[in-house]
């Protein structure tokens, strides 16, 4: 399965800034026509994440679906982003309330790298091996750390 496209029209869209690729649903996807290595296992990274979350969410998901509603299966594949969207919610207020500067998008910034998953993928984009050692749920290990 090809889960980079590169030169993707979809990234150009969503992407600002400085960002020129990102992990979508499974996929990588970039604005570049090649990214570095490093690039690669930290998208690779998130996949695996990805992947793992929606795991988590599969046998909740399925038996609210069964006894509920069946739009509990939507958990499944939105469970990381969630995560990911509350993780840095909370780590904004707190940093909202313990930096020292607060304007010109660093407490954003500041969020953003606090998260657990960019932690996990921001440390180990540089380790050519560490797709291969990691751990199922390494993620979790960086949730106290900001």
């Amino acid at each position: 399965m090809k889960t980079i496209y590169y030169n993707s029209k979809l990234a150009k869209l969503i992407l600002f800034g400085s960002y020129h690729t990102i992990m979508l649903f499974g996929f990588i996807l970039s604005i570049l026509k090649e990214i570095t290595a490093e690039t690669e296992r930290h998208e690779r990274t998130h996949q695996k994440q990805f992947f793992e979350c929606m795991e988590i969410a599969a046998i909740p998901s399925v038996l609210l679906s069964l006894y509920v509603s069946a739009w509990w299966l939507l958990l499944i594949p939105l469970f990381y982003y969630i995560l990911y969207g509350v993780e840095w919610f909370i780590s904004l207020v707190y940093h909202l309330f313990t930096d020292d500067e607060v304007g010109g998008g660093k407490v954003n910034a500041n969020a953003y790298r606090a998260s657990a998953f960019e932690m996990e993928a921001k440390l180990n984009q540089d380790n050519p091996n560490y797709l291969k050692e990691r751990k199922w749920g390494a993620w979790f290990h960086y949730y106290g750390k900001i």
